[in-house]
């Protein structure tokens, strides 16, 4: 399963031809700029530099993006604006763009940062996902090429870094989209190790992969017990990235929850929205990409990425509820709703990387729980960590990267309704409130050693219904440029 590549083809430097040309427009400029030609256009308010706002003047091949107030500039507005610009982009037959970047733009943001969001977010737009349809086969995408021009050419070779930054990332987070958004009879478990290998050969990683066989010889129980009621066969899969010149006791390791499909096992989950549960593999897709990213880009920090793969059906021989096995590392766990499967994976890949590896820093990534909806919608992912210094690196990459984070308690009080009456503990509390709080108390359980580890709750970034500022509507491919953003941290780390 290749890997699949952006349409848009970018350079620094002024165009050759006839493009489009784009300028930008803070709001309290607005009137200043158009006052000889076009103060009719400010005056009627067609266009009055607010943030989003988009003119495109087609005799005099002109588009102008508004950038709202100055004081008030936002990135993700801006890389909004572009997601927008490349759905239209490839609509258009063989149309340029000439992006002018300006001194006012630059002061705001430093150019590379700038060209980086751009073009990750045309890239973004561009990229079509109804790939089953009659016609995106029939479809001929034929975009022009895109040029970045800097008022100041000192930025040039900062313009051109976020451009290679860009160019490997955007292919990523399509790269995720795209499997994100196959159905469960298009991307199942054995398609997710042929999409590993895929990543592993690219790039040189190594790769093993445990099959169900393998998964029962040394005592998998948590995944072995989500994919009883199907007829596709479990796997964990392990990526491995050891770069020359790295310090290798620095490892990053990153877990991600692969559900190809949730049906709920037993616990069935309403007909309603069950066909948005082919996107519960969202964790996995983005570990598997993020290790390709850190590699191609060749950071220079060890990286582990694993993952579990399984599917959750109803079926005579699936887990009830209130049936018990025993995890990975021992722990005895009751299932009280086997809707709530995603942790009981995620624990036994926890436990394996934290003996097998023991990583200085451990993130996990899940469509964990609908409760991290309720409490923040879909504009960030729920943050929860047991270090204080690892929480503050995850939110400067969220701020760096517009992959929006927000810090959620791991107290140990949320985890005290965990305890059940015949085994070690269960898997959920019973409560009605601060699910997405218990959940990590029973990650918690199975992390071990000195771990820095933090959970993301990515329920509501996965996917969503609506673009917002970096994220496009549908799969989003969210994770990625975080997780980047925080591994060129830590590999700068002594």
């Amino acid at each position: 399963m290749k890997i699949e590549s952006s349409k848009l083809h970018f350079s620094v430097g002024k165009s050759k031809g006839s493009h489009y040309k784009i300028f930008h427009i803070f709001k309290e400029d607005a009137k200043k700029h158009f006052k000889k030609k076009y103060s009719s256009i400010v005056d009627e308010k067609i266009f009055s530099g607010d943030a989003g706002q988009q003119l495109l003047l087609h005799a005099e091949k002109i588009i102008y993006i508004g950038l709202g107030e100055k004081a008030k500039f936002q990135p993700r507005k801006l890389a909004s604006s572009y997601i927008k610009l490349g759905e239209q982009l490839i609509k258009w037959k063989e149309v340029g763009l000439e992006i002018h970047i300006d001194s006012s733009l630059s002061e705001k943001i430093s150019p590379d940062a700038m060209v980086y969001h751009i073009s990750t977010s045309l890239s973004i737009g561009a990229f079509p996902v109804d790939l089953l349809s009659k016609s995106y086969r029939e479809r001929k995408i034929t975009p022009g090429n895109i040029y970045f021009v800097l008022e100041n050419q000192k930025d040039e070779d900062l313009a051109k870094k976020g451009l290679r930054k860009s160019n490997v990332v955007s292919r990523h987070v399509n790269g995720t989209r795209h499997i994100q958004h196959l159905p469960a009879n298009y991307f199942t478990p054995e398609e997710f190790v042929s999409r590993s290998k895929e990543i592993a050969s690219e790039n040189k990683l190594r790769i093993t992969v445990f099959d169900e066989d393998r998964l029962k010889k040394e005592k998998f129980g948590g995944i072995l017990a989500v994919c009883e009621g199907s007829d596709k066969k479990p796997k964990m899969i392990i990526l491995e990235y050891n770069p020359a010149g790295s310090n290798r006791q620095k490892k990053l390791a990153l877990i991600g929850k692969g559900l190809t499909f949730d049906a709920g096992g037993i616990s069935i989950k309403p007909a309603g929205e069950m066909h948005e549960m082919k996107y519960d593999m969202s964790g996995a897709a983005v570990a598997i990409h993020t290790i390709a990213a850190i590699a191609e880009l060749g950071l220079k920090i060890p990286v582990i990425a694993a993952i579990g793969v399984a599917e959750n059906m109803p079926d005579a021989a699936a887990i009830k509820p209130g049936d018990v096995y025993t995890a990975y590392n021992g722990i005895t766990v009751e299932v009280q709703n086997t809707d709530a499967e995603g942790r009981l994976v995620l624990g036994d890949v926890i436990s394996y990387v934290c003996k097998k590896y023991q990583p200085e820093y451990m993130i996990d990534l899940a469509t964990l729980t609908g409760a991290v909806i309720v409490a923040l919608g879909h504009e960030a992912a729920g943050l929860l960590c047991n270090s204080p210094e690892f929480t503050e690196q995850i939110k400067k990459a969220a701020l760096t990267s517009e992959d929006r984070v927000w810090e959620l308690p791991l107290w140990e009080e949320y985890g005290e309704d965990l305890k059940s009456d015949i085994a070690d503990i269960r898997n959920i509390t019973g409560g009605k409130g601060g699910g997405t709080l218990s959940a990590a108390q029973f990650l918690s359980r199975f992390v071990e050693g000195d771990v820095k580890w933090a959970h993301l709750d990515i329920a509501g970034t996965a996917w969503r219904g609506k673009a917002s500022g970096t994220q496009c509507n549908g799969p989003t491919g969210y994770g990625i440029r975080l997780l980047v953003d925080l591994a060129e941290t830590l590999s700068r780390e002594k």
